[in-house]
């Protein structure tokens, strides 16, 4: 056991703590970005001696610039847990461990709850409402975030503790 824990580089509930983490800097990043973005072009439009040209240029990037970043926190979700279960078959872990992967993926779940509802208090302030209306893909996986990294959790653990010693899944050949 103390092999185990001097020799620790990283293991999946770390990993599954800080990419909850990352998710969320990612979508606030995200938003806030979006916001201060749009105030910059809409106080740049309104400056005298900007052609035409340029203001539709400023306004066909404005419309682009939302739904990009709202791509990106979608791509980064999937591309994070699809990495994290990648993860989960490589690294081995003894089976008694895992009863402190469940209690580690309780406390991330929590973590996902309380950063959701962060997410959510933070987007509808006066200020960042019209800008967080506008990012659905992110808000759908906020609004579901505790459920969704149980399920990558428990997807996790399955796949964590369903190999067999010669690191092949269990009832395959």
């Amino acid at each position: 056991m103390r092999n185990l824990i001097k020799n620790k580089r990283g293991d999946i509930p770390s990993l599954l703590i800080s990419l909850v983490v990352i998710l969320f800097a990612v979508g606030i990043a995200s938003m806030l970005f979006s916001k201060v973005f749009l105030d910059v072009t809409a106080e740049i439009k309104s400056q005298p001696g900007f052609s035409n040209n340029t203001i539709n240029t400023i306004e066909k990037v404005e419309g682009k610039t939302i739904p990009l970043l709202d791509y990106l926190f979608f791509f980064s979700f999937i591309g994070i847990f699809i990495g994290l279960i990648i993860s989960s078959i490589y690294i081995d872990v003894h089976p008694a461990l895992m009863i402190i992967f469940f209690i580690v993926l309780i406390i991330t779940v929590v973590l996902a709850g309380i950063f959701a509802n962060a997410f959510t208090e933070i987007g509808e302030q006066t200020e960042l409402l019209s800008t967080y209306n506008q990012f659905r893909l992110t808000k759908m996986i906020m609004n579901h975030f505790g459920l969704i990294v149980f399920a990558v959790g428990i997807l996790t653990i399955i796949v964590l503790y369903g190999k067999t010693k010669g690191g092949g899944m269990g009832g395959m050949p």
